[in-house]
C-alpha cells in the first residue's frame, strides 16, 4: 500500500485575479456614468420651450444681448448648445424668427416669410428652412427628441395669425 498523503488540488487564482483586475475599471465606469447623470440632471431643461417654460438663464441672455424688439414676445425657444448658455439659440416671437449664434443674429419677420420647408434628417433631427420674400433663408436644426415639431407648429401658427 501506498502511505503517501493525497495531494489536494490547488484552486486556480485566475478568477480572483480577473475579478480584481476588471472590477476597478468597471467601478470607474459606473461612477463616471453616475457623474454624467448628475451633471446633466442639474442642467436647465433642454429642447424646445414655450414662453411659460423659459429658464432664467435664457431670459437673462436675451435681455443682456438685446435680442428682442421692445414689444416683442417670445413664443418658442430652443438652446442649441449642450452647455445651455444661449450662445446659439433659435427664438420664435410674435414678430420674427431669430437665430443667434455667438454674437451674430439673423432674423426674418413673420410677415416676410414666403415659405417654410421641413425635413427630418436622422441624426441631425428636424431641419426647418425659412425662406423670406427678399430671398434670404434661415435654417434651424433641432436635435432629435428635442421638440422640433413644437417649434414648427408654433411657427406655422404665428405666421397664419398675422
Amino acid at each position: 500500500m501506498n502511505d503517501a498523503v493525497p495531494q489536494t488540488q490547488k484552486k486556480s487564482k485566475l478568477p480572483l485575479i480577473l475579478g480584481i483586475g476588471c472590477g476597478g475599471p468597471i467601478a470607474a465606469l459606473a461612477v463616471g456614468f453616475l457623474g454624467l447623470l448628475i451633471y446633466f440632471g442639474s442642467q436647465p431643461e433642454g429642447g424646445v420651450l414655450l414662453a411659460n417654460q423659459m429658464e432664467e438663464y435664457a431670459l437673462d441672455y436675451i435681455d443682456d444681448n438685446d435680442l428682442l424688439n421692445p414689444d416683442e414676445q417670445i413664443v418658442a425657444y430652443y438652446d442649441v448648445t449642450l452647455s445651455m448658455d444661449s450662445s446659439e439659440a433659435a427664438i420664435l416671437t410674435n414678430e420674427r424668427v431669430i437665430y443667434h449664434n455667438n454674437g451674430q443674429t439673423d432674423a426674418v419677420n413673420l410677415a416676410d416669410i414666403d415659405r417654410i420647408e421641413h425635413s427630418e434628417e436622422g441624426l441631425i433631427g428636424d431641419v426647418i428652412d425659412i425662406y423670406s420674400v427678399n430671398g434670404n433663408t434661415l435654417r434651424i436644426e433641432i436635435a432629435p427628441l428635442n421638440g422640433g415639431d413644437v417649434f414648427l407648429d408654433q411657427l406655422e401658427f404665428q405666421r397664419q395669425s398675422l
